[in-house]
Parts: structure tokens; C-alpha cells; sequence
């Protein structure tokens, strides 16, 4: 596992803004796509079948990853990133499936349809029965609205959107905030009902709002990132 580092390392070209996740460095590419919905800077981020980028959709887990480096960094990149949180929402590409009377099923990079993540629940709990660490689910009784940072880390809504390592480094950003952060989500349904993550820091209200709840229709950004071993 690699030392860890607060500071983001930049490398110009194409300029590539690395920050560690899971203990490995992974690597996001400059510029940002956006603003659009969630399909359309995703579409963005992967570029047409014709002419890919190369680029993946990062997961509320790796923007975390981005988002706490960007907080603990003085560079432009990373005061772009924050300004970037205060203009829109910065999209998570994990979709989050919410059951009736059972709870929140999370995939990474669901696929997309009609705009918004389509996750079906008899596929998610064979990729759960599988142990796939794409997919989690964590049953309702979690904790929604206002909560102080130390809540938010052990908050198994958050917990299931970006891991404890995610929701550790939402925690720190969140304390770098005047007022304590705000979770969006559901915590019953009566149907079920399908939403997009995201990452927000209101510039009037200088708190973090973790998304759990948005149809992926408001205006958003995005940064892809770069499988290992790419040029």
C-alpha cells in the first residue's frame, strides 16, 4: 500500500490530476465535462461508440477520493474542483436503487436508461449473492438530513454509497465546512425508486450536500479518470 498524501500530484500535457484511492493512485484527466444531466456528461466523460476517450465514469467512491484531495490541496485544479461543487453537482456515477420495506441497493456504473441509472432488484442481489463489490445494499433505519461530520463517517447510507474509505474522506470534507453536512436520500418509499449520487458544496450555505435522491436532471460535472497503465 502506498504512503498516503494529502497533496495532489499534477502533470501537465495532458494534464493529469492523481490522488490515492484504496491505497493505489488513481488518475482523473483535466479538463472537467460538464455542466449537463448525469447521462449527458456521462456520455461525455466515455465519448461516442465511434470515438471513445478512454476515460471511465468515476464512482461517488473515487469523486470522493478527487473531491478530499482537491480540499487538501492549494493548486488551481483543486480550487477548481471546489468552485466547480459550488455551481452544480459534481456526479457520482453510482446509482442507487431504494426497495420498499427493505431499503438502498447501490451499483457503480450502473447502466443507463431513460436518462437515469436502471438497476433492476432481482440483478442486484445476484451480483450481492456473488459477493460483487460493485453492488452493496444496506436496509433502512439510516440517518437522513443535517448531521455533524462524525455522523456522517459512520452513516450506513453513506457507508453503502461510497465505502467507509469514501465515507471517512466525505467526513474530512465535510469538517472543512462552516455548518455540518446535509444527506439527501429516502429513508421509505412506498415504490420503488431509482436515483443518481452527487457531491455538492452550496456556496450560500457553506456546508456539504451528499446526493442520493436527484433524478440526474439538474446541471452537474464530471471528471473522468484513466484505467492503469494509461498514456
Amino acid at each position: 500500500m502506498k504512503t498516503q498524501t494529502k497533496e495532489m500530484r499534477v502533470e501537465e500535457g495532458r494534464t493529469k490530476l492523481t490522488v490515492l484511492h484504496n491505497g493505489e493512485d488513481l488518475t482523473f484527466i483535466h479538463p472537467y465535462f460538464g455542466p449537463g444531466s448525469y447521462a449527458e456528461v456521462g456520455n461525455l466523460v466515455e465519448g461516442p461508440e465511434d470515438k471513445r476517450t478512454g476515460l471511465h465514469k468515476p464512482t461517488l467512491a473515487q469523486t470522493a477520493s478527487l473531491v478530499n484531495t482537491a480540499f487538501n490541496s492549494d493548486d488551481r485544479y483543486s480550487q477548481e474542483i471546489k468552485e466547480l461543487m459550488k455551481k452544480g453537482w459534481l456526479w457520482g456515477f453510482t446509482g442507487v436503487l431504494y426497495v420498499p420495506k427493505e431499503g438502498a441497493y447501490f451499483e457503480d456504473n450502473p447502466k443507463v436508461k431513460d436518462g437515469k441509472p436502471y438497476l433492476e432488484r432481482s440483478d442486484l442481489i445476484k451480483k450481492l449473492e456473488k459477493k460483487d463489490p460493485s453492488v452493496r445494499f444496506t436496509p433502512f433505519g439510516f440517518k437522513l438530513g443535517e448531521m455533524t461530520p462524525k455522523e456522517l463517517r459512520k452513516n450506513q447510507f453513506i457507508i453503502g454509497l461510497a465505502g467507509e474509505e469514501g465515507a471517512d474522506k466525505l467526513a474530512e470534507v465535510a469538517g472543512k465546512h462552516r455548518l455540518n453536512p446535509v444527506v439527501y436520500g429516502f429513508d421509505s418509499v412506498q415504490n420503488i425508486e431509482t436515483r443518481v449520487s452527487a457531491l455538492y458544496s452550496s456556496r450560500y450555505a457553506d456546508r456539504l450536500n451528499v446526493g442520493g435522491y436527484g433524478h440526474g436532471d439538474r446541471i452537474g460535472f464530471a471528471f473522468g479518470y484513466a484505467p492503469k497503465n494509461s498514456p
